[in-house]
């Protein structure tokens, strides 16, 4: 089969790869849509995902299963040519993490394109209990957003949202703009969106937001000099409810904590940028002051399913996020499509 391979800083080589044998708790897909995270770009950058190289990266992807493993075949309950989406960090089910229903924090996790070859090749093997059908409704490009979407809504959960809650959502990249959607169908009152491009606020304005700030380009028209002044302006002096942070900048986040207000709720998701020394400063005892809650959010255990209905029931619009698709051949060009900000991308796919 033919792959894009990760072979060093900043080198993806197409190669024609051997398929091995399947395990017996695996089925063989060919990929048809896979999504570029920013996790990929990390990898790229340091030509390396969680093993050294050579890798296939790619871990939001659809497919059709071309070929069972044994025990697939015992179980009869997935087929061959059925559409699918691969969730793909596998957990061993062994660890007391697992044990305890916390399979995002596995001591011994299969995840595809980051320890094992993922989906940037014609071909991927994926556990069998680790995949899911796709509604015939859900196109394989939308189905490849089902990855980031469950890690979204598991962050969006955290947020804890009651009818009529002021929301922010900092970070309009296609994360936020899919927190945004569901925060709206969630019962939220009014959402205000934060970024840094007007590019990003604008198809925010018509995902649903209500209002929008530009904390950089000052000739925006959505500029806001004090933030915090403008969300107190809009929330009537009370600040958000809950905030949720979808970028790893260290500034969005500590205006996160800013803008929320008394008894609100407020969720880091953006990982720090994949910076393992990043730190944010908050300030103690305004936090105690507001009995604020602070949460961390990471990847998505047992929200694929809802992540799928959200998409298949229009919840979520994620075909206006796809701006760029590549062949496999140009794997490297959509990577760095979305790592040096090429022609305003938002969601970037590959089509092997």
């Amino acid at each position: 089969m033919k792959a894009a391979v990760l072979t060093g800083v900043k080198k993806i080589e197409l190669q024609e790869k051997d398929l091995k044998p399947l395990r017996s708790n695996e089925v063989l897909v060919k990929v048809k849509a896979v999504g570029v995270c920013g996790s990929d770009i990390a990898y790229y950058q340091r030509g390396q995902a969680d093993i050294p190289p050579p890798i296939i990266l790619g871990h939001e992807f659809t497919g059709e299963i071309v070929e069972l493993g044994p025990i697939a075949k015992d179980l009869g309950i997935v087929k061959e040519g059925e559409r699918i989406v691969a969730e793909p960090v596998q957990a061993c089910g062994v660890c007391q993490p697992c044990k305890n229903a916390s399979t995002n924090l596995c001591a011994k996790p299969t995840v595809l394109g980051v320890n094992v070859d993922g989906g940037f090749a014609e071909y991927c093997k994926v556990q069998y209990n680790y995949i899911h059908p796709l509604p015939r409704n859900v196109s394989y490009e939308e189905g490849a957003f089902t990855e980031p979407l469950a890690c979204a809504l598991y962050g969006v959960g955290k947020m804890r949202i009651q009818p009529g809650d002021f929301c922010v959502v900092v970070g309009p990249g296609p994360i936020g703009l899919m927190m945004l959607q569901y925060i709206k169908a969630s019962g939220s009152g009014k959402v205000a969106l934060i970024g840094t491009r007007d590019y990003r606020l604008k198809l925010g304005g018509k995902l649903g937001a209500d209002y929008l700030i530009n904390t950089r380009e000052r000739g925006s028209k959505y500029f806001a000099e004090n933030p915090v002044e403008r969300i107190k302006e809009w929330s009537d002096g009370a600040g958000a409810d809950a905030v949720i942070v979808a970028t790893g900048n260290i500034e969005a986040n500590e205006l996160g904590i800013s803008v929320a207000g008394a008894k609100s709720r407020v969720v880091f998701f953006g990982g720090a940028g994949y910076g393992p020394e990043e730190q944010a400063r908050i300030n103690l005892w305004q936090g105690t002051l507001r009995d604020m809650e602070i949460h961390y959010s990471w990847l998505s255990p047992y929200t694929f399913p809802k992540a799928i209905k959200a998409i298949s029931q229009g919840l979520v619009k994620v075909k206006p996020l796809i701006t760029h698709t590549f062949n496999l051949n140009k794997t490297a060009e959509a990577i760095e499509t979305v790592e040096q900000r090429k022609g305003n991308p938002l969601k970037v796919q590959v089509k092997p």
